[in-house]
């Protein structure tokens, strides 16, 4: 049955809600591990990407919230690019004015999307740094070489109140995939794992396909009526190339009989570097044979961009502006922490518009559990500290968390570990037996922190759709990210990274859970072969992709923004009869415990799929 009634009640504060917070900043000048190699070569040429200022931000907001408010006279009217821009966007005049400016700067205008909010352009580093403030050096850290400027970039007087930021004047690669495998051989391989559940599955847990995804989530009602994405388009958004061989080769192993022609790569910003062997290419490969699994008979896009500031923002804005997908998924994420105020609100735009538009985004949450800045500075060199992911903290994007499935766990070491309900993904159920067989340094070293990423953020204010949520929680005291000299490659002593605010009333995440423990994970195809015991919340963005797809595909229509429906619907239902949400009420994602009502580790818990389509206004 529809749970809707609720919806105009929930989303009446949305508007206002959506405002973010000052950004806690991560002192990146004091990591010593960050070399400066002196001034990069001034003839050479890189791309920026310059964001405009919103017009009438409050009345976009109250639009996206009004399109999924059955109540209200603009439900599911959704916006084109063009009709957009005309309102939001800023005018002719002005993006003329910027263009003008930058031309007769020297800088190359390649782009002006359709938003009228997003300009790309092309310089030498001795012209960047001349228009916007800074000289341009080349830094290495991590093995990795870049360029940067050496202080923050500015915005040319003659563009304030029009120019928001300037994206892309860093070229640090800061975006990591959200894909996990099974523990290495340093931490004792797994030799079997068989589920407690039902130790007669066709399908071990760590080799589960989406066929099993749509018998554990209760997809397969979809399937049987005839809904199977036919019409729709997916969307995937992502930062490193893949071999087509490889996702067909999957979809026909699991017996999909799919169309040749389902998938169209699209290049942003020159592509990705590295082609199909570059790193991040199994991301791509399954994020693309997740969503094509779940959702057979969509046809599938590929944007693929390069892993830097403007090559991520400009990647959404490509899709959002070629208005085909009908959703839209990354698994690609950083830490909240790195990203500045400008960032965040030319980010915030172009999730508006794909809100306004009809596109629900859909991202990972990480893979660290609630530690999501421990992947980039590990414990015990470096404090533990709550942190979150980056784009699934925005209360735009839906936050996609996970799960462990049951399991028992057998390994080379001698013992075993069992699961046995479904509970929140960290490996701290883990602990007891691999300090027992392999030591506390191993742990940490191999095991930690791994989980479903999840948390409160420092930067985005809580949602209305969170307003008066039992389970959500505001930010912990005593979050520093604390180095040590060793940890941070100096003979010093202990250097403060960053200090974020006690208690603050800050979007939670994630939003809802699916299966995403590399113990009871996936197999994957790639490069010719299976690949077993993969995992992460990388497999829970495709998937959920795939899912609203198919009820896209069922309703004839968009799905819209999916926040305010989903928590409308929780908040009507909780977990009854019918009820869209199932409680995952054990384990933790390392710090937050899951139960049945909302929590960090969770979010509303997992899906019935069939019964979220019948909500949303799906006929089964």
């Amino acid at each position: 049955m529809k749970v809707l009634s609720a919806i105009s009640v929930a989303i009446g504060l949305l508007a206002g809600s959506l405002a973010q917070a000052a950004p806690a900043q991560f002192h990146v000048e004091k990591d010593a591990r960050v070399v400066d190699l002196g001034l990069a070569p001034q003839s050479e040429v890189r791309s920026v990407t310059l964001s405009l200022a919103v017009k009438n931000m409050a009345a976009l907001e109250a639009y996206a919230a009004s399109t999924v408010d059955p109540s209200s006279p603009n439900y599911h009217k959704f916006l084109t690019p063009t009709q957009f821009a005309a309102t939001y966007g800023q005018d002719a005049t002005a993006v003329a004015q910027v263009v003008n400016f930058l031309q007769a700067s020297g800088l190359t205008v390649t782009k002006v999307y359709a938003n009228n909010l997003l300009i790309t352009v092309r310089g030498t580093n001795a012209q960047l740094a001349s228009v916007f403030g800074s000289p341009i050096h080349t830094f290495q850290s991590l093995g990795q070489t870049y360029e940067a400027p050496v202080s923050a970039g500015s915005v040319p007087t003659q563009l304030a109140g029009l120019v928001k930021g300037v994206h892309g004047l860093s070229a640090r690669p800061r975006l990591r995939s959200n894909a996990v495998k099974q523990p290495n051989a340093t931490a004792s391989a797994l030799l079997q794992a068989t589920s407690a559940a039902d130790p007669s599955a066709a399908t071990a847990p760590g080799r589960y396909t989406t066929a099993d995804l749509a018998k554990q989530y209760n997809i397969t009602p979809l399937y049987s009526a005839g809904i199977t994405g036919k019409g729709k388009t997916i969307g995937i958004a992502t930062l490193a190339g893949y071999t087509p061989a490889d996702v067909f080769a999957y979809w026909k192993s699991v017996g999909l009989n799919v169309n040749t022609n389902r998938i169209t790569d699209i290049l942003v910003d020159g592509g990705p570097p590295g082609g199909a062997a570059a790193d991040g290419a199994d991301e791509t490969t399954l994020d693309i044979e997740q969503s094509g699994g779940v959702a057979p008979d969509a046809n599938i896009r590929v944007y693929m961009a390069p892993n830097t500031d403007n090559g991520f923002i400009d990647m959404f804005a490509a899709a959002v502006n070629d208005n085909i997908v009908d959703t839209l998924s990354v698994s690609w994420g950083a830490s909240e922490v790195f990203y500045a105020q400008a960032d965040y609100d030319a980010f915030h735009a172009v999730f508006l518009q794909a809100a306004v538009q009809g596109i629900p985004v859909i991202a990972s949450s990480g893979d660290s559990g609630a530690f999501d800045i421990n992947r980039n500075y590990a414990y015990p060199g470096c404090t533990t500290t709550l942190t979150v992911d980056f784009p699934a903290a925005d209360p735009l994007v839906l936050a996609a968390g996970g799960t462990t499935l049951p399991v028992t766990l057998r390994f080379n070491a001698g013992g075993t570990v069992t699961v046995p309900t479904e509970r929140a993904w960290g490996w701290d159920y883990l602990r007891d037996w691999a300090v027992a067989h392999l030591g506390q340094s191993t742990y940490y070293s191999a095991l930690f922190p791994v989980g479903g990423g999840g948390g409160v953020s420092v930067d985005f204010a809580r949602p209305s759709y969170q307003s008066n949520l039992a389970g959500v929680a505001n930010s912990s005291a005593g979050q520093s990210l604390i180095c040590s000299g060793a940890a941070l490659g100096t003979t010093g002593g202990y250097t403060d990274l960053l200090d974020q605010p006690a208690n603050f009333a800050g979007r939670n995440l994630p939003d809802v859970s699916l299966n995403a423990d590399p113990e009871s994970g996936y197999g994957l195809l790639y490069q010719g072969s299976w690949i077993y015991g993969y995992g992460g919340t990388s497999f829970v963005a495709p998937q959920l992709n795939g899912i609203f797809t198919l009820i896209a595909s069922g309703k004839n229509g968009r799905v819209g923004l999916p926040h305010p429906q989903l928590y409308s619907a929780f908040k009507a239902q909780g977990y009854g009869a019918g009820s869209p949400f199932r409680p995952v009420s054990a384990g933790t994602n390392l710090y937050y415990s899951s139960k049945a009502s909302f929590n960090p580790a969770t979010g509303l818990g997992a899906l019935d799929v069939a019964n979220l389509a019948r909500t949303l206004g799906v006929s089964l």
